[in-house]
């Protein structure tokens, strides 16, 4: 009596008291075996969404009350704790960041190197039996333990068979495949098969079956090397801007050494030697400003407007560099000044003037990286002549050449040579007279 009294909950049916657990399936048992009670359903559906109604009447009003409560908690929390605060440890992940990331790229870089190995050899094959030894040279992984297409996770089976990367060894469907043309391919390893275009010429119809993976470490490579190639206009001006300065910026330091020779008193240069470096500096001086002229008045990419900073940034730098390197050169010095040195100079050191006598000119290769050109004989040779004067004279030749090339640091190593046969020469001419 007990047990029948007893109270039960739940979606119970009210003609076999089952319990269904949900509205749903209550009412779909209610259908399928109760049909014939029509009005003990819609009664049941009338109470089922009046008992939903309230509900979602009460948990709308719960949650706005809700919304409330949390909204007075943050004004009191901003209220209470509005003073700044002393700001807590801080640890700096950088360092571990970067050994991850470059772990990774180098791993990823051996891997690309490897498919590059790999491609530029498949692309050698060329006998009747190029599937064995596409699997000589690449391992192909055991078909019998891949049951699913590891990309799309699809069953293999009569109509869905095994493909192998020619690359990888991995194993994937035909949808999962991607044939890459042989002409594609010649490209990514051009620099590794370079050698062989002319046999592979009748080649570019087929293609290699690779799996997407290996595709993408391929195409990563590929733009890196079209980005490369492919340089934006401003990143050429540049780079030959740069060039320029550091041309320009060896004369000037050839300019101011030959300035403080001439004003020292030496004999190494003369005079058109600095005036003829001082014109090669003012015309590389026009075209630097030209270039950084160019630059600046180039269109801006409205995608990179930060672009026309940078633009005007270099023509700044370029006009400051011009005006505080290039055009602040010391002028040279008047003949006057010179000779005035020079007397200074040989009143303390004399200096014996060696006579100039007409010998044939030898070709010889100068130490320095520089060589003269050859000159033709216009005179005879004197039986009598002595071997330094001969010497003498063929190294002021060299100098003159080498004037006229603006090859100064070889002028420079000239006349320490031709000094040092005036040396010899004074000393055989003080043992004779003795």
């Amino acid at each position: 009596m007990a047990e029948a009294d007893s109270i039960q909950e739940g979606f119970l049916c009210p003609i076999c008291h089952k319990d269904l657990r949900s509205a749903n399936n209550l009412i779909s048992h209610f259908q399928d075996l109760h049909s014939e009670e029509k009005d003990l359903l819609s009664s049941i559906k009338g109470i089922y969404g009046k008992v939903k109604k309230k509900i979602l009447t009460v948990e709308d009003q719960d949650l706005e009350h809700f919304k409330n409560e949390i909204s007075l908690q943050k004004e009191k929390y901003y209220l209470e704790y509005s003073e700044p605060q002393d700001p807590g440890p801080a640890v700096s992940h950088t360092e571990y960041f970067k050994s991850v990331r470059r772990d990774r790229l180098d791993h990823r870089t051996a891997e690309t190197n490897k498919l590059i190995i790999r491609l530029d050899r498949l692309l050698r094959v060329f006998a009747s039996d190029r599937k064995q030894q596409e699997q000589e040279l690449v391992a192909w992984l055991d078909g019998s333990t891949v049951s699913r297409c590891p990309s799309c996770a699809s069953s293999f089976n009569i109509t869905r068979r095994q493909h192998h990367c020619r690359l990888c060894g991995s194993i994937m469907c035909n949808s999962c495949s991607y044939f890459l043309p042989y002409e594609i391919a010649q490209t990514i390893v051009t620099p590794l098969n370079s050698g062989s275009s002319k046999e592979q010429s009748g080649k570019e119809s087929e293609t290699l079956r690779i799996c997407y993976h290996c595709l993408d470490m391929l195409e990563s490579r590929r733009r890196v090397q079209i980005d490369q190639v492919l340089q934006p206009i401003i990143c050429q001006l540049y780079t030959h801007l740069q060039k320029m300065k550091i041309q320009v910026q060896g004369s000037v330091d050839m300019y101011y050494k030959i300035y403080n020779s001439l004003k020292s008193g030496e004999s190494t240069y003369i005079l058109q030697d600095l005036q003829s470096l001082r014109n090669t500096i003012a015309d590389k001086a026009q075209m630097i400003d030209t270039l950084s002229k160019k630059i600046d008045s180039l269109p801006v990419d409205p995608e990179t407007p930060k672009s026309a900073v940078l633009q005007t940034g270099i023509r700044k730098a370029t006009s400051s560099y011009i005006k505080e390197e290039l055009i602040t050169l010391p002028p040279p010095p008047t003949p006057e000044e010179l000779e005035k040195t020079k007397r200074e100079r040989l009143a303390k050191v004399k200096v014996d003037d060696i006579p100039v006598s007409s010998t044939s000119i030898k070709k010889v290769t100068v130490t320095t990286g520089w060589s003269p050109a050859n000159v033709a004989n216009e005179s005879t040779v004197s039986e009598e002549a002595d071997p330094l004067l001969e010497q003498m004279n063929i190294v002021r030749s060299y100098i003159k050449q080498a004037r006229e090339a603006q090859r100064f640091d070889e002028v420079k190593s000239l006349h320490e040579n031709l000094n040092m046969l005036k040396d010899m020469y004074k000393k055989q001419l003080g043992k004779e007279k003795h």
